[in-house]
């Protein structure tokens, strides 16, 4: 069976699998014969991807082979309707309206006009990041929502040097050097939210491109209980968080959710009779926003260009008598070091690492140079995480995978026959996504005396994982499909963030 390179792909079929699992293992869903899915694929010896469709797409396959140049043309002749390049009518200028007079040119009029509704609409879509790319026709515009980007708009190629430089004016940049990268910051108040902006630019080859992050300082805090933890993992974290001493990491990925999470234990521990202080870079929240330091907590921004880091805040914190610190990332040894004197001569560390799961936050520690005796003796935990986009409740749609496929991806798993699926669909309320909202899943390493033992013996990190699963421990994915067969989430969205 041969796929027809002429042939152009109905949209419907294209949303059923994203374009980042198309390109990762080289396949496109062709279109439905027969209540199959026509797929073509370069590797149709992978049984284990196929499965995994399967279940994602919940119909039998029928497997065209074709070579990567051929899936590669594919892909390029229905790249539009794949990635779709809207222009949304809320970022819209009437040119023919713009306000005339003032001193301002019609660019400049045009510039401030785009980047105010620019920054609304980023507002009110709840978008983490502000993307503007520019390209060789075009300067476009992504939201990051819920942890993905989305093309959103496009701005005449005119108009581009205009809107980028009004944004390095709001935050104070230089806006005649082009040919470095720049940062800077710009506060926002819009309604009753206080939001703050980080900017950066970048210099590319058709123009600078500028991500603006979006963290909203108003005190939007949440208790442990809204993490999404499973109820037996959040007593035992709740446990370790009341502890008097000790170092506890919350490790992942950038936008992960950890500083989230440490903000949520902070919440849930502060107290007139204990001093907290945090070190921040840069401080996201105001843990006292519109209220009196009853709670004794003190909140540092770490400034590394004048010295202030975070190993020299972390020492400087330890003469203000404090209970609990806070520090933003272990990033060095020195960091790592002078934490673990704080644990051990009495204080509760809180802090972040970047590693993908809870066992190689070990490993991180190691190739710092931190002892394993050391290691074994203050860490009280490491809270690996991941979040995961939240099907929309309004359109979700329920559907039934093989079953064959269910058994081969979850050999040993009970009630398979019984257990419901469900897979986006879109609406107006989730955009057209079929998500609305995110949520985490969680893996918990306790140190328990077995795994203190094998960290002190220096023993491979698959070792300590091995020792985790023995006592029960939920791994980043098995948590994740927990939530799949809650019908919260999908298999395609968890192998997005928790691949093994």
């Amino acid at each position: 069976m041969n796929y027809e390179p002429e042939a152009r792909i109905a949209p419907e079929v294209l949303r059923l699998i994203s374009y980042e699992t198309m390109r990762r293992q080289g396949i496109v869903p062709l279109g439905l014969r027969d209540g199959k899915l026509r797929l073509a694929m370069v590797n149709k010896s992978d049984v284990v991807t196929l499965d995994d469709i399967r279940i994602k797409t919940g119909y039998e396959l029928e497997i065209y082979p074709v070579s990567k140049e051929e899936l590669d043309r594919i892909l390029q002749q229905n790249f539009e309707a794949i990635t779709e390049h809207p222009v949304c009518p809320a970022l819209a200028i009437d040119v023919k309206k713009l306000p005339a007079g003032g001193g301002a040119t019609p660019q400049e009029s045009y510039a401030v006009q785009s980047v105010d509704k620019l920054l609304g609409l980023a507002v009110t879509m709840r978008a983490s990041d502000i993307h503007l790319e520019p390209q060789q026709r075009a300067l476009f515009v992504r939201f990051r929502i819920d942890g993905v980007l989305k093309t959103i708009h496009e701005y005449p190629k005119e108009h581009q040097a205009s809107i980028v430089s009004r944004i390095k004016v709001m935050a104070s940049m230089d806006i005649s050097e082009k040919r470095l990268p720049l940062d800077g910051q710009i506060s926002l108040e819009t309604g009753t939210m206080n939001v703050d902006l980080r900017i950066s630019t970048m210099p590319g080859k058709h123009g600078e491109t500028v991500v603006i992050r979006i963290l909203n300082k108003s005190s939007v805090m949440f208790g442990l209980e809204k993490l999404g933890m499973a109820p037996s993992a959040q007593s035992t974290f709740e446990a370790l968080i009341e502890r008097p001493h000790g170092i506890i990491l919350v490790t992942g990925p950038t936008g992960s959710g950890k500083t989230s999470t440490l903000y949520a234990v902070l919440n849930r521990i502060k107290s007139p009779l204990i001093n907290i202080i945090t070190l921040e870079d840069p401080i996201e929240y105001e843990l006292l926003a519109g209220a009196g330091n009853q709670m004794g907590i003190t909140q540092v921004q770490v400034q590394p260009k004048i010295g202030m880091t975070f190993a020299a805040g972390l020492r400087a914190s330890l003469r203000q008598d404090p209970d609990v610190i806070m520090v933003g990332e272990i990033r060095d040894k020195e960091t790592a070091e002078t934490a673990m004197t704080a644990a051990m001569t009495g204080h509760l560390v809180l802090s972040t690492l970047h590693t993908n799961d809870a066992p190689s936050a070990v490993g991180r520690l190691l190739d710092m140079g931190i002892e394993p005796y050391l290691i074994s003796t203050t860490l009280a935990g490491v809270l690996a995480q991941r979040l995961v986009r939240l099907l929309c409740p309004r359109c979700k749609e329920e559907y039934r995978p093989p079953l064959r496929a269910l058994k081969n991806m979850f050999p040993g798993r009970a009630s398979l026959e019984k257990a419901v699926f469900y897979r986006p669909k879109g609406c107006d309320h989730c955009r057209g996504t079929g998500y609305a909202g995110r949520q985490g899943i969680f893996e918990l390493l306790t140190m328990t005396d077995e795994i203190k033992r094998r960290i002190h013996d220096g023993e491979h990190m698959s070792g300590i994982r091995r020792a985790m699963q023995e006592q029960g421990m939920k791994s980043l994915p098995e948590s994740g499909m927990e939530m799949v067969f809650q019908g919260l989430t999908t298999v395609e969205e968890v192998s997005r963030v928790a691949v093994e």
